[in-house]
């Protein structure tokens, strides 16, 4: 009997631990599931991780500041429920803004960072004058030529609500010339002033004393650039050249 009462006492000792332990995990889950549920919500409901401030960098005043304005970012909006994306996309259309990106800089902030386009060349429309990137994009809009750029004379429709839309001739053409100049060595653009696409196949450049060029396409530009130095090399300064002509860099042409 002692020894059954022994048993039956260790027996219901073991029952009540495997309770406790069922106790506390349930006890364990649910302050688990408290604590997510209490996360959540101080992300993405309460004010404590609402945006605050937002900072622009890549860019200095006064664009930093159109760039807020653009970006019209949803202050007091929680930081985890903020569609960067769509800050993104209306900052994008700022004609000065090559890439842009938006980030949560927690606890309280969105940072907007701009990378400028860069200036190739410069490009007038009526009165005014812009700066043109690479990708051939208009930016800049000022009433006097940018100082320190080659001019790009080529189709433009200057940017503005009451434009009609580009052609893709226009486009292309003006890609073309904006080709060229980015490909000019620069023991070359150094000696051009205004670079001249008429249309695709004629691109003419205008050197700093006034000579033209008669350049051709945008191909093979390394061999005729090559070959328009040699010819200004070899030219007597005594009677300078009216022009030269290297669209076909194979038979090259000096005018006099």
């Amino acid at each position: 009997m002692a020894s059954r009462s022994a048993s039956a006492r260790l027996f219901a000792a073991r029952a009540r631990r495997r309770r406790l332990r069922q106790v506390f995990g349930v006890l364990l889950g649910c302050l688990a599931a408290a604590g997510v549920v209490a996360l959540a919500w101080l992300v993405g409901w309460s004010s404590v991780l609402a945006v605050k401030s937002v900072t622009v960098s890549g860019v200095s005043s006064p664009l930093s500041e159109e760039v807020l304005e653009l970006a019209d970012a949803p202050m007091g909006t929680p930081l985890a429920r903020v569609d960067t994306g769509a800050i993104v996309e209306r900052v994008a259309v700022l004609p000065e803004a090559a890439e842009v990106e938006v980030r949560r800089s927690w606890p309280t902030t969105l940072t907007i960072e701009v990378t400028p386009r860069e200036p190739v060349a410069a490009i007038s429309s009526g009165d005014l004058w812009y700066s043109v990137d690479e990708a051939g994009v208009l930016f800049g809009e000022s009433s006097a030529r940018p100082d320190g750029l080659p001019v790009l004379t080529a189709p433009v429709t200057a940017p503005g609500a009451d434009q009609e839309p580009e052609t893709a001739v226009d486009a292309a053409v003006r890609a073309a010339g904006v080709a060229v100049l980015t490909g000019l060595p620069s023991s070359l653009l150094d000696l051009v002033d205004t670079v001249d696409a008429r249309s695709e196949a004629d691109i003419r450049l205008v050197l700093a004393d006034g000579t033209d060029v008669r350049w051709g396409t945008a191909e093979d530009i390394d061999r005729k650039a090559e070959v328009l130095l040699a010819l200004i090399a070899d030219q007597d300064g005594d009677d300078p050249p009216s022009g030269y002509d290297v669209s076909a860099p194979t038979n090259p042409a000096v005018t006099r």
